[in-house]
Formats: C-alpha cells, structure tokens, sequence
C-alpha cells in the first residue's frame, strides 16, 4: 500500500510540473534545487547572539551500513568546512544502528559514538540566529575530487581531504575512545602486523553499483604474497563472513588475531539487519565495526577490497599523518547491471 501510495504522489506531482512546463522562471528553480549541491534549507531560531553561522547535518534516513553513513557524514563536513560554517549533526532514529532508547546518555545516534564536530549539542541550536539545514545533496558537493562520481571510485585528492575533514572534527566521545584504545592495543600487540578487511555475505550477491566480489581464495592469495613480503608477523582479519574467519585461521594458526565478540554470518545476509536477544544489539554491531575499522588504521600495511570500510580505514590512518607500509587494492571493477539492489 506504501508503494503505491508513493507512486499516486509522484504522478500527481508529475501532472503538476507537466501544467506548470510553460512557465520558465518555475522550470529554473525546479532543475536549480535539484542540481544546486550548495543550496541549504534556511531556518532561524534565537536571537542575534551567539553569531556563528551553524550547519545543521540533520542526516537523512537510509537504511545504510555504518561507514556508508560516516563516509556520507564527511562529505557533509566537508561542506560545512568550505563555507565556514560549524557543523552540528544528528542521526535519526531509522539509523540501523539505533536503540529505541538512550545509549551512553544521548538519544542521537551520532553520539552513541562520537562527540559533536564544533562541541555545540542539539540543546543549543535554538540559542543561535543562523541555522542552515542540510540537503542530502550536499554531500554531493566533495565529488569534485573524484573523475567519477561512483561512490567506490575515490581519487588521493578525496582520499586526502577527507583525512584532514576526519582530523579536524572527528573524535571519539569519552565513554568509547579509552575503551576502544585499550582493545585494540591488547589484540595487536607491539608486532609488526598486516591489516585484512574481507567483505563478504550479502556483497556476495553483487549488487548494482557496488565492487564486484572478491573471493576468499583471491583475499588469502594477496594475503600470503604481502604478508612474506613485507615479513610481518601477524595477521588481523576484520571480517563480517564466517567462512573467511575459517580460512584465515586454516592458514595462518595463530598468527591471525581478530575479535571474537563480532556478530558474523556464513550465509549471504547483511549482519546490519541481524537480530540477537543482547543488550543494544544495534548499537553493538555499531561498536564492533568502528572498532574494526579504527584497528584496521592502527595496523602497519592493509589488504582490503574496495569497500565503505576499507576507505574509512584508509582515512583514518591518513588522518593520523601516516601511511600503510604496504597497501594491497583488490579492485575488480563495479557491478553495472540493475538486476540486484541494495535492499531498503
């Protein structure tokens, strides 16, 4: 009924723009609001004081996996950052990664995990004058660093700037930053270690737009050769797909570290839309692969398919001033059929 609901709504409005078609200056603002990557909704709420001009990152609903939002996030900094603007942002309850009630104090899911960018909270936007809200085509705007726009294909130059947007206002808040520090220094040790990200279940199914899979076979192989060359002593695989857990420890012993309290799955379904009878399953899950990725960036060299969590991990370690001694890009190219979505 949803959908076809939706759809009555998009035929009315199509009959309306279809009568209005004669009038020129409505056609400019039609195609100029939808194509204007740098147009904001303009909203006010106090008085003249404080006079910082404040962006509002009101992330739209998406249904997306954790660092398909945050890579989303940072462009919308990105943005923020261009104009001078301090950004506050929110994420709404249909996050996938949100509980039905307040985790670490806060009903914002940007919170659960992360510290406000300019240090201004939700509480005080009614405080200032200056309020632009953002459109979801703002993040649109960092595709200028990128030949193509394809949100798998990014240039040194996105790479880069998303690494200093990362440095300047990401920070993890203080219930999640010494807890995560004090894991991730306990798993690696002081050795020499090779970073793994293998992206399996649900990729599995070579969605349209999305990296051709890459398969656990061709993961180890790219492993094995990178891991005697560059003489490391231990492997950390992240992983979201049990059948990779099980080779990794076939061919490494215990040489391969990885955190055995992380949701996988051994058939083709996302672990996003899993459910467990845990505590904050959702904001767990959350936990876990920020966990991954920033222990991803902590490694010395990293093996990794193209994916949203192997860009993060790369943006991260960038940020921190460094980089990989060996980086090993397995990149097949991106599925451009329209047979297979991303479900919603």
């Amino acid at each position: 009924m949803g959908r076809l609901q939706n759809k009555v709504k998009q035929l009315k409005f199509a009959m309306y723009c279809y009568k209005k078609g004669q009038d020129a200056r409505f056609v400019n603002r039609v195609k100029q609001f939808a194509d204007g990557n740098n147009l904001v909704y303009v909203e006010s709420y106090g008085d003249e004081t404080p006079v910082d001009t404040i962006f509002f990152i009101d992330m739209e609903e998406s249904h997306s996996g954790f660092f398909a939002e945050h890579n989303r996030l940072l462009a919308m900094l990105y943005f923020a950052d261009k104009y001078d603007m301090k950004p506050v942002v929110r994420y709404h309850a249909g996050y996938c990664y949100a509980e039905r009630h307040p985790v670490n104090g806060t009903s914002n899911p940007f919170e659960y995990y992360f510290e406000q960018p300019a240090g201004i909270g939700l509480n005080e936007l009614a405080s200032y004058k200056r309020v632009f809200r953002s459109r979801k085509e703002n993040s649109h705007e960092v595709n200028k660093l990128c030949e193509d726009p394809n949100g798998y294909a990014r240039s040194e130059e996105y790479l880069n700037e998303m690494a200093r947007i990362t440095a300047k206002y990401i920070r993890l808040n203080p219930v999640i930053k010494p807890r995560m520090e004090k894991e991730i220094h306990g798993l690696l040790g002081d050795g020499s270690v090779l970073a793994v990200h293998v992206r399996g279940t649900d990729f599995k199914q070579n969605y349209n737009g999305h990296p051709i899979v890459i398969g656990i076979g061709e993961y180890l192989e790219a492993t094995v050769r990178t891991f005697e060359e560059g003489g490391y002593e231990k492997v950390f695989l992240a992983t979201d797909d049990s059948a990779a857990l099980d080779e990794y420890r076939k061919r490494f012993g215990d040489k391969v570290v990885f955190y055995q309290d992380v949701v996988r799955s051994d058939g083709m379904d996302t672990v996003m839309h899993s459910e467990m009878q845990r505590e904050n399953h959702h904001y767990l899950l959350g936990c876990e692969v920020l966990r991954d990725m920033y222990t991803l960036s902590a490694c010395d060299g990293l093996v990794a398919g193209l994916s949203q969590v192997s860009y993060a991990a790369r943006i991260q370690k960038k940020s921190t001033g460094k980089d990989y001694r060996s980086l090993v890009i397995l990149d097949k190219g991106i599925n451009y059929h329209k047979k297979n979505n991303c479900p919603s």
